[in-house]
């Protein structure tokens, strides 16, 4: 047998209750309330939802509210218990719709009351049986209602028994004997997967007799052997069946049951799934017209999923399971509704009608409708998959070859198609797609590919129209493609080629080659990156440098990479703690508050999708006897302070349990998307490598080198500004936490103030470092490489350059010509000095350019010197890096050396010397031109005179006077007082 379901066309505000409602507070003010019965009356009518509903849906179904689905209209059908519940415990239907904890201390109030006027036994699970039929909406009346009420019952009771519902709420499960309580028959129809209706009554799978106490009346005659009364449906006129509606209750189970039997609703449905266990009840015959979609009636078959279209909690497994083997049932029973045919399109929230040759799709999806059921959050792929679950691929293990759709090269597919081709080599670790032609019908003809051996493996891609899957390489030995076509309109296919990559079990390698002795300047890192078995698959790369501060090298963040050492934390990212107790030490980032169960301790750090990334990190977990003790590390997150950091992905290892586990994070909200069992020891160091591309969505974890688990993102994040370290009920060491980008076999490093390597050597010490991994197609992971480099961008500086061999001179007055200077180059070193000798600076006519080693003092006899010619010294310095700078002296005057013997000169003599105010010149011979020197030669006065030199303007001291007439000159010596 098979079943339906209702929907209600409704707009619900879903409010969650977790934080608004103790429970146990409400069981400490009403002690004789059993303990998990009031969680189970909530979760059995709205799964722990404060229910506030605008609209009805389709059937009509009064509408429930608040957190225990209590009703105040029942549409003079429903018993309104809100209105019961309100007038035994004095809160008003207001402050219930209000206040959901208001709501159950009321239903507690009322359960109360009835235990206490009728004198029941509270410890008797027949007392919890009648006052929940008591404080039932549905009505009293009818075999089928009796059902409904005894069906509400055994799901609150059911859930009171449940160990994980009682772990999940807090309380301690019960005991029941459920079969004691209800009657063995009952209870076997109760728990029965399907329930049918037939003039020989109401049986389970088993074809167990539902009974009835004797003194229930029966009101509606003949129609107590079919779930809806004669009233609620009618014949087909002759209209063949050739379609299932999908509805959606808007309700629950048994209150979907109990309203069909309700002439007024003027609805009806052929079958109805429960939520939690998957039961099915019919409700009308296949052959008569259900009242459920409208104009569609006459040829279509209904079922009523219990539940509400915003609340995907409703839309269990076994729901799912169980709808789909009664549509496989209908499918086979001879109405030619092809199982292809069933929609699996994306859901959506309004009407979305579909064409003709959709046979099993939503109340929403038919022509002429107003209501959106089942609406956004039934899966209708997951739907379309079960339904269709007997299809075999056409298996292919050649290592290459070419692949076509059913048409072959030459021609165009079939309708109503579906095929898979699974392509597995033996001994691949990877498959290759290559695409060469593609051209489906555009949004209803599909080519789908799943990284693995099934189409439960995870989604690389859903394809149409001309939108070709381009280049695709999967990450294990395998890959699965599935072609689906509707009932109308071909098209030419696809042609794709595909190659293999054979199992490697040989680890890459990779080094840096032609690396520079010392680098001054932007410069090209050439990677040589080796594997002779699959290929180098991805390579990565991380820039580090030495602080000035420690000898351990740290990573710019803002350059893309981080390399941290705690010793050096100045230099290595700002952490910030956000919780827990983190502390750095010599060995890392050591958290150690065991109760903190979400420690939060993150450093800025862009990740964009221009790059793929590789974190790693050693951790260490320490034992204790907290439970659960996990740690491990955020990465694209895009705001750190939330609880999950935004959007993200988080790596765990845990020890309680010995898993690795993988974990998304849409909206602050986690999912466990990959759960690899893995022996973690506590006291045991791990060194953790996570890989993520942003393009493909593809993560991979290795540990120890070795591949241990993978999760591909279908619809992976972009940027993360930000990676934090997470702990849960331990002590941890996080260490060496590096990120590396993705590169080339070639990349340019930048050189300078603001470049990649920006920290010049100390000294001919290695400051700047280049790390290599790589990953060949089979998941092995290479060792590091590290190349250490010498950096040196800055030209050595001068202290001083002096003309003479001491303090800086303006004069001299031998052949012989002097310098001496002092440089420093901190970085690389003096390495050699030249000097050159010219008439201007920087120019080398007198003494060309020469070799002075690393002596900072030069003496060259100039074979002509010129009389009152200023020489400069030059010095070229060149520093360990080749870089070379160039100084110029000031230069010095050339003062002595012309024809002395024969000097009329001679003859002068300074009178009185020493002298005071003014000196004679004795033996002049006309006019003479005189220049006053001080003792450093620097030129004090100067003019002409025939007998005269006024000194009363210079200061004690001894001077050199130069007497001048035509070309010859001399040399007097004054000493002024």
């Amino acid at each position: 047998m098979r079943f339906t379901a209702l929907l209600i066309l409704g707009l619900l505000f879903l409010n969650p209750v977790n934080s608004q409602v103790n429970f146990q507070t409400v069981y400490d003010h009403h002690p004789l309330v059993p303990n998990g019965l009031l969680e189970g009356v909530a979760w059995t009518n709205t799964r722990m939802v404060h229910l506030s509903l605008n609209d009805e849906g389709c059937s009509g179904i009064p509408l429930p509210y608040g957190i225990m689905g209590l009703h105040d209209n029942g549409k003079n059908y429903f018993k309104e218990n809100g209105l019961l519940i309100a007038d035994l415990s004095g809160i008003s239907v207001a402050e219930q719709k209000a206040d959901p904890h208001q709501q159950v201390e009321a239903y507690a109030t009322a359960y109360e009351h009835i235990l206490s006027e009728q004198n029941l036994d509270p410890a008797s699970p027949f007392t919890i049986r009648e006052i929940l039929h008591q404080l039932s909406e549905l009505p009293d009346t009818g075999y089928v209602n009796f059902l409904a009420h005894e069906m509400q019952v055994y799901e609150v009771l059911r859930f009171m028994k449940s160990a994980d519902h009682a772990s999940t709420y807090g309380f301690s499960p019960h005991h029941f004997d459920l079969a004691l309580i209800f009657g063995a028959d009952n209870y076997s129809v109760l728990s029965s997967d399907r329930i049918s209706f037939s003039t020989n009554g109401i049986r389970g799978a088993n074809n167990e007799l539902f009974s009835i106490d004797q003194e229930k009346s029966l009101q509606y005659g003949p129609a107590i052997w079919t779930p809806a009364p004669s009233c609620n449906f009618s014949s087909r006129n002759g209209v063949a069946v050739s379609a299932i509606t999908i509805h959606t209750v808007q309700g629950s189970y048994a209150g979907a049951i109990s309203w069909a039997q309700n002439c007024s609703s003027n609805v009806s449905y052929h079958y109805v799934i429960r939520s939690s266990d998957g039961q099915v009840t019919q409700m009308v015959l296949e052959e008569d017209k259900g009242w459920h979609v409208g104009s569609a009636n006459p040829y279509t078959i209904g079922y009523e999923h219990e539940g509400y279209v915003d609340n995907p909690a409703w839309y269990t497994e076994a729901m799912y399971q169980s709808s789909a083997d009664l549509s496989r049932d209908i499918v086979n029973s001879g109405y030619g509704i092809p199982p292809l045919r069933t929609f699996y399109g994306d859901a959506t929230v309004g009407i979305n009608t579909l064409g003709g040759c959709t046979k099993i799709k939503g109340h929403q999806h038919y022509p002429n409708q107003t209501h959106t059921d089942p609406g956004i959050n039934w899966d209708w792929e997951k739907y379309y998959k079960l339904i269709n679950n007997t299809y075999t691929p056409n298996v292919i293990t050649s290592s290459s070859g070419t692949l076509y759709d059913t048409g072959g090269a030459g021609n165009d597919y079939q309708d109503d198609e579906r095929n898979l081709w699974l392509i597995a080599p033996s001994g691949a670790s990877s498959v290759s797609l290559d695409f060469q032609m593609f051209d489906l019908e555009t949004d209803y003809d599909y080519l789908f590919v799943y990284d693995g051996d099934s189409t439960d493996a995870p989604l690389i891609g859903k394809y149409t129209g001309m939108n070709s899957p381009g280049m695709i390489t999967s990450s294990g030995g395998s890959i699965l493609l599935e072609f689906r076509s509707d009932c109308a309109t071909v098209a030419p296919g696809w042609a794709v080629d595909f190659t293999s990559t054979l199992s490697d079990g040989i680890a890459p390698t990779t080094s840096i080659i032609n690396a520079p002795s010392w680098v001054t300047q932007d410069f090209v890192a050439e990677f040589l990156d080796v594997d002779t078995q699959s290929g180098v698959a991805e390579r990565y790369y991380n820039i580090s440098e030495r602080p000035f501060i420690s000898d351990q090298p740290g990573a710019d963040g803002s350059k893309g990479f981080i390399r941290d050492h705690a010793v050096n934390s100045t230099i290595s990212p700002s952490w910030i703690v956000n919780s827990g107790s983190f502390t750095e030490g010599l060995f890392g980032h050591f958290q150690s508050d065991t109760l903190e169960q979400n420690s939060n301790y993150y450093t800025m750090f862009d990740q964009d999708s221009l790059h793929s990334y590789l974190y790693q990190w050693t951790q260490n977990i320490y034992p204790n006897t907290v439970e659960n003790e996990r740690a491990g590390i955020h990465f694209f997150c895009d705001d750190p302070t939330l609880d999950n950091r935004g959007n993200s992905y988080f790596v765990y290892l845990r020890a309680s349990g010995d898993k690795v586990q993988i974990y998304s994070v849409d909206n602050d909200v986690f999912t466990l998307q990959s759960n690899v069992d893995y022996n973690i020891d506590s006291l045991s160091n791990y060194t953790v490598q996570v890989t993520y591309n942003p393009e493909t969505g593809w993560i991979k974890v290795y540990i120890d080198e070795l591949f241990v688990s993978s999760w591909q993102d279908p619809t992976p994040l972009k940027s993360g500004n930000s990676i934090s370290l997470r702990t849960g009920g331990c002590e941890s060491l996080f260490g060496d936490i590096y990120v590396y980008r993705s590169r080339s076999e070639q990349e340019t490093i930048t050189v300078g103030s603001t470049g990649d390597f920006s920290v010049q050597s100390d000294y001919a010490d290695p400051s700047g470092y280049i790390k290599s991994i790589v990953i060949d197609s089979a998941n092995n992971i290479s060792s590091s490489y590290q190349e250490q480099y010498l950096v040196d961008y800055s030209v050595p500086t001068v202290d001083y350059l002096n003309d003479g061999s001491g303090n800086d001179i303006d004069t001299f007055y031998t052949s012989t010509i002097e310098a001496n200077w002092l440089t420093e180059d901190i970085h690389s070193g003096i390495a050699n000095y030249e000097y050159a000798v010219g008439t201007i600076p920087n120019l080398d006519d007198v003494i060309s350019w020469t070799s002075n080693g690393t002596n900072e003092l030069m003496a060259e006899v100039l074979a002509s010197p010129i009389y009152n010619q200023v020489y400069h010294v030059s010095v070229r310095v060149v520093n360990g890096a080749g870089l070379e700078n160039t100084f110029t002296s000031n230069g010095q005057r050339y003062l002595q050396g012309l024809g002395m013997d024969e000097n009329e000169l001679e003859q002068i003599v300074l009178y009185p010397n020493p002298a005071t105010n003014k000196v004679s010149l004795k033996g002049v011979n006309g006019i003479v031109d005189y220049s006053l020197y001080d003792q450093s030669g620097k030129l004090i006065a100067q003019g002409t005179s025939t007998d005269t030199i006024v000194l009363s303007n210079l200061a004690q001291g001894i001077y050199n006077v130069v007497l001048t007439k035509g070309q010859q000159f001399i040399v007097k010596q004054l000493i002024k007082q």
